[in-house]
């Protein structure tokens, strides 16, 4: 279809596809670049936006508007996922605008039934009710604001550490309205609020690792860089903790016979920073409860590894940690 100059919202989510199987099994740099081709490739259609040339014939329902706005919000998630811990890296997409909507009711759309969508400004919201796919998508999009956060010095120190400090609050605020939502939500009926949340951990530990080492702090910097790294070292350990009780849940789903089918590999990414968090703790203190934690993080992190390779590639990394902190017992 390339060879044949064939522009299609199929083939962009055959790209999606490829690219999330690359991702999840740790296929590096052909993730990164299916993913940067798949960005490429929804620009050249106009996805992005409204007033640019559109390339693919005009909509003329609304289920196939819905289709392709979900279409762009997937390229979005694995291009903002596959830079977290990837520093310096720009992205292949363009920042969505704040009157972009989200996806709508995933249920809904199924059916065929048009419903409201809210805009990205407005879906921070707690009277508002979001699908597990509009939640993840409005996770993905603040972890990428801290991603472009982390990479720009340019930024006044003043206006830089005040921009952190309201990264921390709004994720923290979206990390503690997740779990409400999903209270009542029926894990055979579809998607969960798992990758959501997951998305939400992976971009606070970002942000808090940015800011939580006192090595980096800058001389003559405003007292916000003290209250940042004050509020980072104590959410590494809130959210390691918040990851832990994630990972028991996902652990007893499997057990209770939910296939490992249904387990996204954007889960994944959060719990391996846990695991490497759990692991610097270890090293630094000896204290045995971090060496359990960390026992507990491993052993799910093998249970991913039967669907998602990166999984194992994680594990061997926090192994060489650990071997590193033998070595100088020893």
């Amino acid at each position: 279809m390339e060879a044949q100059n064939g522009f299609s919202i199929q083939m962009l989510q055959g790209l999606l596809l490829i690219s999330l199987y690359e991702y999840g099994h740790g296929i590096y740099p052909a993730a990164y670049l299916s993913i940067g081709n798949a960005a490429r490739l929804g620009h050249a259609m106009g996805l992005h936006a409204r007033d640019v040339p559109q390339m693919l014939p005009r909509c003329t329902t609304w289920t196939e508007q819905e289709e392709r706005r979900r279409v762009w919000w997937g390229v979005l998630i694995l291009d903002r996922i596959s830079n977290i811990g990837h520093r310096g890296k720009p992205f292949a997409s363009a920042e969505p605008s704040p009157d972009m909507h989200l996806p709508t009711d995933d249920a809904a759309w199924d059916r065929g039934q048009m419903l409201a969508a809210a805009p990205l400004s407005l879906s921070a919201s707690q009277t508002i009710r979001a699908s597990s796919f509009a939640r993840a998508c409005q996770s993905v999009h603040l972890a990428g604001k801290v991603c472009r956060h982390i990479d720009d010095k340019t930024t006044p120190l003043d206006y830089r550490f005040e921009e952190a400090l309201q990264l921390h609050r709004t994720l923290k605020a979206l990390a503690a309205l997740l779990p409400t939502e999903a209270e009542g939500e029926d894990p055979t009926a579809g998607p969960t609020l798992c990758s959501s949340l997951a998305i939400c951990y992976s971009a606070l530990l970002t942000l808090y690792d940015a800011y939580g080492c006192s090595e980096r702090l800058v001389p003559d910097a405003p007292e916000s860089q003290l209250v940042m790294q004050k509020e980072s070292i104590q959410g590494i350990a809130e959210v390691c903790e918040s990851v832990l009780l994630l990972s028991r849940k996902i652990r007893q789903r499997i057990e209770l016979g939910e296939s490992l089918g249904r387990l996204s590999p954007l889960t994944i990414e959060c719990i391996y920073e846990a695991g490497a968090s759990y692991a610097w703790y270890l090293r630094e203190t000896s204290e045995p409860h971090y060496a359990e934690k960390l026992a507990e993080v491993k052993e799910l992190l093998r249970l991913c590894e039967r669907k998602w390779r990166v999984a194992g590639d994680y594990i061997r990394i926090i192994e060489a940690t650990e071997y590193q902190l033998v070595s100088a017992i020893r």
